[in-house]
């Protein structure tokens, strides 16, 4: 009956719409045909992270400008080079690695924009599969033209679309899932609204984290203290207010959202969230050393910064790869508040006015 009602209160052109937009593929969603859009999406997704570990690797280690040349290396096509040479320093190992990587994730972009074409009947998960084609050839762009102009504001933008190009192929992992199109009758009612607000603040503020700490990892060296003052001073900000949300959706969200997507996602948030603040104040200790403050007035520890170290290396590219993840967990998050909120009026549809005679 509540079908029926939604039905009549729509007219011909926003019920079309929505058959567009909120439907399922024309496909069955066992077939094997419709799983492939899914199971490449989650083939790029999980290749892209490693990506995101390994630019952050050739960051920490300055490795950007061990190959001068782009597209190719030294000279060879870029799966040409001689494994020898490939192999034999550590700087063109890391940055040669990246490339061919991100060649790899190109790849499989190309495969899942027209796997999406072709498979999936909404118009709206075509545009995004071109969306993620234009982003993986920016990205690879502008990598190159950091290396061919030695650009570090470069290398800073190149930084701050990665997570970005991420959160894309994460999204369509949902986007394309079966969990997505179920019609399931949500308990014990709709989720509220401020989460689903509160969701965007979460993954704007977590964004403009990474954005704040790819200025402090390309921190020019002649630049002057008082900016970096100001982006650390910044930071740490944003950094508490991001825990403060993250632990303050998952306490208040937990018995509320009704949902069990909604009620596991905010708790991986704010794990995420607290792990990458520790991660943060390690990654100070390996890169400048412990605080004055700290060892005159809470604990005296000696610790001697070794650049390049394997603990400051991995120290730090885990800071990057966990901001990533907090990032796409926070948009899943919000996703999925929505996606509830849809199929909970849907199940309770607003009454309507009897039509006067």
């Amino acid at each position: 009956m509540s079908d029926e009602r939604v039905s009549a209160s729509r007219g011909p052109e926003e019920d079309r719409t929505t058959r567009i937009t909120d439907s399922p593929s024309p496909l069955p969603p066992g077939s094997s045909r419709c799983a492939w859009p899914h199971r490449l999406a989650w083939a790029l997704a999980c290749a892209t992270f490693p990506l995101i570990w390994m630019g952050g690797l050739v960051t920490t280690y300055g490795a950007g400008m061990a190959v001068p040349d782009w597209p190719n290396t030294f000279g060879y096509n870029l799966f040409l080079y001689p494994l020898q040479s490939w192999l034999a320093v550590w700087d063109v190992f890391l940055e040669h690695s990246h490339r061919l990587i991100g060649a790899g994730v190109g790849l499989l972009t190309i495969v899942l924009a027209a796997g999406l074409w072709i498979c999936d009947g909404r118009r709206s998960m075509k545009w995004l599969g071109a969306a993620a084609l234009a982003g993986v050839v920016l990205q690879g762009t502008l990598g190159g033209l950091r290396v061919l102009g030695n650009e570090i504001f470069l290398a800073k933008v190149h930084g701050c679309t990665a997570p970005l190009f991420f959160a894309l192929a994460s999204a369509l992992v949902t986007l394309t899932s079966r969990g997505w199109h179920a019609h399931e009758r949500i308990e014990p009612g709709p989720p509220q609204a401020w989460s689903t607000r509160f969701g965007w603040v979460m993954v704007l503020g977590i964004y403009l984290q990474i954005v704040l700490g790819a200025n402090l990892r390309h921190q020019a060296p002649d630049a002057s203290v008082g900016w970096f003052r100001l982006w650390v001073w910044l930071h740490l900000i944003l950094a508490g207010s991001v825990l403060a949300g993250a632990c303050a959706l998952w306490a208040v969200g937990r018995g509320r959202l009704g949902h069990p997507m909604l009620v596991r996602r905010p708790r991986l948030l704010a794990a995420l969230v607290v792990v990458q603040v520790l991660l943060g104040l390690a990654t100070w200790v390996v890169r400048y050393g412990v605080p004055v403050w700290f060892t005159d007035y809470v604990w005296k520890v000696v610790y001697t910064v070794e650049a390049g170290s394997p603990l400051q290396a991995i120290v730090v590219t885990a800071h990057v790869a966990v901001g990533s993840l907090a990032l796409v967990t926070a948009l899943s998050l919000r996703m999925w508040a929505a996606r509830v909120g849809r199929a909970a009026r849907s199940d309770n549809p607003a009454p309507t006015r009897p039509a006067v005679a």
